[in-house]
């Protein structure tokens, strides 16, 4: 019996044995390969940097993405998210970059394209940036990012209604990217569908990162004044009454042009024409005198200037009238112009405010500097085939999410730059980041510093710079003198990159003409500060020959 006992023992134990072998074995059999835990590893890595870009925390996306290309340089889901984030930070050329090392690996990559492509045009390149997006239109109609940067290119270049289909397509496939949410509602606006507008925003609001807290409270306050507009009945913004046709003379103060106006049957009040603003502007002080209060605020506007932004209050005029035209119900900005107050000088013109865009849009602008005239006609007035002097430059132009005019010009060489055209600037400003770009550094004129006046206050020890020459389209100004400002106050909104300011110290050598129904500048010289280019199939004048 103890044999016995002994032997079924070790057969017990070698049983236990071959079941636990068996359990090891199916163990190992089960546990993943290094292969499949680095692919878990990463795929968890996307998701966390996918999850950081949603929520707006750039510098820990980025920080993922470099991590998982350390470990894996053809990650092309990593470096497709680093670019996206590059681009949501500005870093422009690098984004490229990593976007078109995808594609140089993977051609068929719509979403890299596509990256290109957005990287370009936030740069301002848009014959190249139209390229990179049709083809990732091409080859994946559903890619939102093309959709949404194709979309763009038409708001910019004045084709809203295109821009708006463009926009339903992208929010429908990318619901939970904020820029959409803004660029369509922006897009409404411009079409004059504001409580549509209104909605869009709304629904930036839900999915936008809860870090970027100032760019929430522009659009919340965007939104309070829409719906203050519809608890006030007002239905239609800038009717216009009165002559098809009128003039309006102006004063010149520092290249700068001043009409008189009034305001809800105020006494004429001092305005700057100002294609450089968006929105009409009216100092507080003026605003207090009428009686003019604020309808909404929130947020700051961005630009050039003092710290670089300024607080945003709404308001809304009853009346606006210029010579023999009225415009009713117009929106407006309350601002304090620091740098616009009384001073001891009185031979110095005080503002009241500033005239914008949301204003002179409607109409075809003519600033005649010799005459110092402004001339405006309501679109009935102008002429469907309208001949033009022989001796009119005619300058397309784009604008920016604010509906300023930005045209292309050329410095010394071919290509060309985005220049705003800001008859409220009173000299031409070229950015820092041009300057670095065409390491003109050694054009800055030392020991020389100006003092410069922006929307956002004033800037000291300003440097010089003289441009060698400035070309819009077959028209140059020689030896520029220019300051070199930080814009990227203006470039965080305006859209698209733009190198410089073309100023009332270029406007004033021409009779100009904002033709906002066909897009398009004209520009007709009024003095010898600027030549015509001659190409060699043009005869040249007699005794223009070597001038300057």
């Amino acid at each position: 019996m103890k044999r016995r006992d002994r032997q079924l023992h070790c057969s017990g134990w070698v049983l236990i044995c071959l079941i636990c072998c068996t359990w090891i074995s199916l163990g190992l059999m089960c546990l993943p390969t290094p292969v499949e835990v680095y692919a878990q590893s990463a795929a968890k890595l996307r998701r966390g940097a996918q999850k950081a870009i949603r929520e707006g925390d750039y510098e820990k996306a980025e920080k993922i993405c470099r991590k998982l290309l350390a470990e894996n340089h053809r990650d092309h889901q990593a470096r497709l998210d680093l670019s996206y984030t590059l681009i949501k930070n500005g870093r422009l050329e690098e984004a490229y970059k990593d976007a078109a090392l995808v594609v140089g690996n993977d051609p068929v990559n719509a979403r890299a394209h596509a990256l290109m492509g957005l990287a370009l045009l936030r740069s301002g390149v848009f014959q190249r940036c139209l390229e990179e997006l049709t083809t990732a239109a091409i080859l994946d109609r559903r890619e939102p990012i093309a959709l949404a940067a194709l979309a763009e290119v038409d708001f910019f270049e004045n084709r809203a209604s295109e821009a708006y289909e463009k926009l339903r397509q992208a929010t429908s496939l990318d619901p939970y990217e904020a820029d959409y949410w803004i660029a369509f509602g922006r897009t409404a606006a411009r079409l004059e569908r504001f409580r549509e507008a209104a909605s869009y925003y709304e629904r930036f609001l839900t999915v936008s990162p809860k870090l970027d807290e100032e760019k929430r409270a522009r659009y919340r306050g965007l939104i309070d004044f829409y719906h203050a507009l519809a608890r006030s009945n007002v239905t239609e913004l800038h009717r216009v009454e009165g002559a098809k046709t009128t003039t309006v003379p102006f004063e010149m103060q520092n290249s700068r042009p001043y009409i008189r106006m009034r305001l809800n049957g105020s006494e004429p009040l001092l305005f700057v024409i100002d294609t450089g603003a968006s929105i009409t502007v009216l100092s507080e002080r003026t605003a207090d005198r009428l009686n003019v209060r604020p309808m909404a605020r929130g947020g700051r506007a961005r630009a050039v200037g003092g710290g670089g932004t300024f607080p945003i209050v709404y308001g809304l005029v009853n009346s606006l009238e210029m010579r023999d035209v009225k415009l009713y119900q117009v929106p407006i900005y309350i601002r304090e112009l620091h740098y616009m107050q009384p001073k001891e000088d009185e031979s110095r013109l005080v503002a009241d405010g500033f005239i914008g865009l949301s204003v002179l849009s409607g109409f075809r602008v003519t600033l005649d500097y010799a005459r110092r005239e402004m001339v405006l006609e309501q679109p009935s007035a102008v002429g469907a085939q309208e001949v033009l002097p022989p001796d009119v430059s005619v300058v397309p132009f784009r604008t920016t999410n604010g509906g300023l005019v930005s045209a292309e010009v050329r410095l010394g060489g071919d290509e060309t730059f985005n220049f705003l055209v800001d008859s409220g600037a009173s000299t031409t400003v070229v950015s820092d980041d041009m300057v670095g770009k065409l390491k003109w550094q050694d054009k800055v004129l030392p020991d020389l510093r100006v003092r410069v006046l922006g929307a956002a206050g004033v800037i000291e020890e300003v440097e010089l710079l003289v441009v060698p020459s400035l070309t819009i389209q077959d028209l140059e100004q020689r030896n520029v003198r220019t300051p070199v400002l930080d814009m990227n106050a203006v470039n965080e909104t305006a859209g698209f990159m733009q190198s410089g300011i073309l100023g009332g110290s270029f406007l004033k050598h021409f009779r100009v003409t904002f033709d906002f129904q066909r897009f398009r500048v004209l520009l007709l010289p009024q003095t010898e500060a600027v030549r015509r280019i001659v190409t060699e199939s043009e005869p040249v004048p007699e005794g223009k020959q070597g001038e300057d």
